[in-house]
């Protein structure tokens, strides 16, 4: 379960201002932006239905995961401009390293009523 790092397959940068491709593929029901402190930490935990695409707009963070059936493990960093999607089944935990913006997408929408949260620490 090594992960790629995910850069942007497009880019037009002119004097308008800057366009970026960052993703092209999937299907998300949910959009999540925010912004992290440093040493923060969010996840420990998996989810069983809903595949995360996370991509850092500025900042750097370190993220571990484990395959909660294989116990495959993964541990790997971003940088302002990369991203990564989080697989089913894959406990994760990212440490910001720094102040960092990020964007998040996610599969499902969150449903307090159908629940796709499991705890897991990394």
């Amino acid at each position: 379960m090594t992960h790629q790092i995910l850069e942007p397959t497009f880019e037009r940068n002119d004097d308008r201002g800057l366009f970026r491709e960052v993703l092209n593929d999937g299907t998300w029901e949910a959009l999540i932006c925010g912004r992290m402190k440093p040493l923060s930490v969010i996840g420990n935990h998996y989810h069983k239905d809903t595949l995360v695409f996370l991509y850092l707009t500025s900042g750097s963070a370190h993220i571990r995961t484990v395959h909660v059936v294989t116990g495959q493990r993964d541990e790997f960093s971003l940088n302002s401009g990369h991203g990564v999607v989080l697989r089913t089944d894959e406990a994760h935990a990212i440490t910001f390293q720094e102040e960092s913006d990020f964007v998040m997408l996610k599969s499902h929408r969150f449903d307090p009523a159908a629940l796709d949260t499991f705890n897991f620490p990394v």
